[in-house]
């Protein structure tokens, strides 16, 4: 198995990997072995606001950046 770091800057963020909540802020993610893949899900209040697939084989002990659009409180859905 292997550790991985997660972080993100917007404070307020919560970070999931594979739809299991760890937290906010810097987060750590032990992979499940044999795993090459992780998927990333940042919710604000809940709402998701960042999605992304991460390859992590041969990542062990790296920190992953999770980098929020700065648009993502915006919608483009009508009233």
């Amino acid at each position: 198995t292997k550790t991985i770091a997660l972080s993100c800057q917007e404070r307020q963020i919560e970070i999931y990997v594979d739809n299991e909540y760890l937290g906010r802020d810097l987060v750590y993610y032990t992979v499940p072995k044999g795993r090459e893949y992780i998927e990333v899900s940042c919710r604000d209040n809940g709402v998701e606001v960042y999605s992304r697939r991460y390859y992590v084989s041969g990542k062990e002990g790296k920190l992953i950046e999770l980098q929020i659009p700065k648009n993502y409180k915006y919608s483009s859905k009508p009233y």
